[in-house]
């Protein structure tokens, strides 16, 4: 699908339904990707924003059960403060919350239920950006972490 069209064919949708403009749709989810055209263009739209959904709770759950976690990301766990366990917790269960209303779509498909869902996902990740931002910043710059000044011993 050209993205003039794909443009063309969410504005008239965001008319009828008040969704967000397509800039910021964009900004945040990159729904500019969807390729081809649908009958169905806010379930493809649902599932291109319920993947960046959960693929931050699969992060977030990562980091509240590190088992098989990669190296890169232990200084940062090892050091997370009580506050940045309650933002992660709070934001995996909004998220999560987020995930199981859309189960409900995949299920039984209604454009008005899609064009709901939209809204609410889109609003609930510009609450919880902020957030997440900051456990970003955090894991930057982990507390009580030194790294270790590896000498060569020639």
């Amino acid at each position: 699908m050209e993205l003039q069209d794909l443009q063309k064919a969410y504005l008239s949708l965001s008319k009828q339904y008040k969704l967000p403009s397509f800039k910021e749709m964009n900004e945040d989810f990159e729904i500019d990707k969807i390729e081809r055209e649908s009958d169905t263009l806010l379930r493809v739209i649902r599932k291109m924003m319920m993947e960046k959904v959960v693929n931050s709770l699969t992060f977030l759950e990562m980091l509240i059960n590190p088992t098989n976690t990669p190296r890169i990301y232990f200084s940062y766990i090892r050091s997370m403060s009580a506050d940045d366990r309650k933002i992660i917790d709070d934001i995996y269960t909004i998220l999560g919350e987020l995930s199981i209303l859309s189960l409900d779509l995949e299920i039984d498909y209604a454009e008005k239920k899609e064009a709901s869902i939209i809204q609410k996902i889109f609003t609930t990740w510009k609450s919880v950006k902020p957030k997440f931002k900051l456990i970003m910043d955090h894991m930057k710059k982990p507390n009580g972490f030194t790294k270790r000044e590896r000498n060569y011993f020639g």
